[in-house]
């Protein structure tokens, strides 16, 4: 190779190496920002649930392991014999915020209560920086507000997990006792799904913020629900069938229509039905239904 060329081949090859290291430092650097968006979709403070849902609500104030202060909304069920409903969210909002009162009305129409926690950062929680390791003492401070405070035998109690509220659902279900989980848009690890974003960096071995969900679903004994929307174009449904496929049983799936959030209004009938037969049996000596592996897409 000529000198002139030699020297701009390395030329090049510096450059795009001050790029690509350049990109890997951003995206460390940015890490939490990248994960976690306590002010989108209507976040920041929370707003009282609207007058057309028809529901009696509570705030919700709690303190994490840690000692971060949590806030969040609790809606008691009719009956006090009922289920419980314990929802974490996903990476945007907060437990008011986007479609979860309609979503809250629907599980109260079942006969469930429902618990949604704000984890530290989000909604009127105090604001420290959100972690992995602090989204999961989040979620177990609300199960144990259940079980102390409110006296809710673990049996009546299902864990209900978003997005990336799949995360803190997953892990809390390995160490707790409850009822039932429920998935819906989960995704097997933050990696995976940054590497998918990311396909030029190295984000496995960068991610500080994990969620591996997939190396915990075969751990959790418990019934499980899980539903993905073959049209979801934020976690893709590949990540819902690899869930599946690791979980033990029982299990079931459900396959959805309406994206990432719109499900349970698009699809309502088809969702609502599985939900419902899905808590009912959770209440009752039915064995809990098993489903065959999801069809690829």
């Amino acid at each position: 190779m000529p000198p002139m060329a030699r020297r701009a081949a390395i030329a090049l090859l510096a450059i795009g190496g001050v790029g690509y290291g350049g990109s890997a430092a951003y995206l460390r650097l940015n890490e939490t920002r990248l994960v976690y968006h306590p002010r989108e979709l209507g976040g920041g403070p929370v707003q009282p649930l609207p007058d057309s849902v028809h529901l009696v609500s509570a705030p919700l104030a709690l303190t994490s392991a840690d000692g971060t202060r949590l806030a969040g909304i609790a809606i008691p069920p009719a009956d006090t014999a009922s289920q419980w409903l314990l929802y974490l969210h996903g990476n945007a909002g907060n437990v008011t915020s986007s479609f979860l009162p309609l979503f809250y009305q629907r599980m109260h129409a079942l006969g469930l209560g429902v618990v949604a926690v704000d984890y530290r950062g989000f909604g009127n929680s105090e604001a420290r920086t959100p972690s992995e390791a602090g989204v999961y003492a989040d979620a177990r401070a609300a199960y144990d507000w259940l079980r102390t405070v409110q006296k809710v035998p673990a049996d009546r109690i299902i864990i209900y997990g978003h997005s990336l509220g799949s995360g803190p659902a997953t892990e809390l279900a390995t160490r707790v006792e409850a009822a039932g989980l429920i998935l819906e848009g989960a995704f097997t690890s933050v990696p995976d799904r940054g590497s998918e974003l990311y396909p030029w960096l190295p984000v496995h071995l960068l991610a500080t913020q994990r969620f591996d969900n997939l190396a915990k679903i075969g751990r959790v004994a418990m019934p499980k629900l899980l539903m993905h929307a073959a049209d979801d174009s934020i976690i893709p449904y590949a990540h819902g069938q690899r869930l599946f496929a690791a979980a033990v049983a029982p299990k079931q799936w459900v396959e959805l229509k309406g994206g990432h959030l719109r499900a349970f209004l698009d699809d309502s009938a088809h969702f609502w039905g599985h939900v419902g037969e899905f808590t009912r049996r959770l209440r009752s000596d039915l064995p809990a239904a098993e489903s065959p592996a999801p069809p690829a897409r």
